[in-house]
């Protein structure tokens, strides 16, 4: 049986989980902590975060880009500012710079190898050890030391961060294991919930399988606005994708967990797509009789074609129910239709298993169970929690990552 008595066991080996180990060797000195990690190498789910770029921050960070535990949401960002991660990483010598077309920023490198080298070189700087394959069986505590038992290893510590993430993203090995040994120590969480992916939908277009485009969605509940993003929309033959869906997917699965969005009940949701929010009907009437004459001998199916992919706009004419066979057959009344079609391409979310394409959560861990001021569990003293287990996500963007940093070194700094 091979035993380790440290100050800090850091459970789980993920972002939050690095950045805690390296903030504190360089608090309390070499050989202070140790990770404890259950898969075989730390950082995987890092190692693919900004599609293998690792989006680290955002420069316009702030509380308003996070959902859940406002008490929270509002501790951690609020000292955790974007220089201050800034100038955390270039303690670790990583240069950081923001993408010249928006505020997120990734390390100079481009890489979240990167990152993940970094981080691991802080640990092997401050002595601390990687004890991966290491599968907790019991977490007890004895004269106010923590006991983390494997079948072949002991950890003793005096404080024990909690950092092994939500169950988004399977293939990486995330799971809810985190969740269980903290309901074993009597630490609850609220019902979990898929967010950041995409949306299943009750209407199919398998035509618009691949077809990418531009426009405002709109989230509503029983017909009442509840959030709107612009972005790029992906079209599948399951439902719809892209970073402005997956800034509303939270919405969407809270209401299938909860039948709620915040405190409102909702009995349906619906998307509905803008694909020309720069215009409203009466342009496009205008545009589209124009198009009639234009097109005049072409299929009805294409007279938005020279606007919008051609397989976008076959689809808009089978949602309006337009039944000309020549673009010279459509009437000035079903040229209403297809304008309001166009502003108003309307799609219902279905339930479906989405954690596999999740990035993150919604749900966890909250303020009735920890401090938000230091993330210390309210009922365990020395327990502290962070990262992804708890109740808070951001807006794609870097927004998870800075919070998964800031709440790992929130944890560090609450520790005497």
């Amino acid at each position: 049986m091979i035993n380790r008595n440290v100050k800090i066991a850091v459970i789980g080996g993920g972002a939050a989980g690095l950045a805690a180990a390296v903030a504190a060797g360089k608090k309390f000195g070499k050989g202070c902590a140790v990770i404890i990690e259950k898969q075989t190498r730390t950082g995987r789910k890092l190692l693919a975060t900004g599609n293998g770029r690792c989006n680290i921050s955002n420069q316009a960070v702030s509380e308003i880009h996070y959902r859940g535990d406002r008490a929270i949401i509002n501790s951690v960002i609020s000292g955790f500012s974007f220089q201050d991660c800034k100038n955390f990483f270039e303690e670790q010598g990583i240069i950081l710079r923001k993408e010249p077309e928006s505020w997120r920023v990734y390390p100079y490198s481009n890489q979240a190898s990167t990152v993940l080298d970094v981080l691991r070189s802080g640990l092997k700087r401050y002595d601390i050890e990687e004890l991966c394959g290491f599968n907790i069986t019991s977490i007890t505590r004895k004269n106010n030391q923590f006991i983390i038992c494997s079948d072949d290893c002991m950890v003793f510590a005096d404080h024990i961060i909690f950092a092994t993430g939500s169950k988004a993203s399977p293939s990486l090995g995330a799971d809810d294991s985190g969740y269980r040994l903290l309901e074993k120590s009597g630490i609850a969480h609220s019902a979990l919930y898929a967010a950041l992916c995409p949306i299943a939908t009750k209407e199919k277009y398998k035509i618009l399988k691949g077809v990418r485009a531009k426009g405002k969605v709109t989230l509503l509940g029983d017909g009442r606005f509840i959030s709107e993003e612009y972005g790029e929309i992906q079209f599948s033959d399951s439902g719809i994708s892209g970073i402005c869906i997956f800034n509303l997917s939270g919405f969407v699965n809270e209401f299938f967990e909860y039948g709620t969005i915040g405190s409102k009940e909702y009995d349906e949701l619906t998307i509905s797509v803008d694909l020309m929010q720069e215009y409203d009907d009466h342009f496009l009437c205008q545009y589209i009789k124009k198009c009639r004459n234009i097109f005049k001998d072409e299929k009805s199916e294409l007279i938005l074609s020279a606007v919008l992919n051609k397989k976008l706009s076959s689809a808009l004419m089978r949602y309006a129910k337009i039944h000309a066979d020549l673009c010279r057959d459509i009437s000035d009344k079903e040229i209403k239709r297809i304008a309001y079609a166009t502003k108003h391409f309307t799609f219902t979310p279905i339930r479906s298993d989405a954690y596999g394409s999740a990035q993150v959560c919604g749900g966890g861990i909250g303020s009735k169970e920890i401090d938000p001021d230091t993330l210390m569990s309210r009922k365990i003293k020395n327990l502290y929690i962070c990262g992804e287990l708890l109740d808070v996500y951001g807006e794609c963007g870097g927004y998870n990552l800075h919070f998964t940093f800031g709440s790992a070194l929130k944890a560090i700094n609450a520790i005497k």
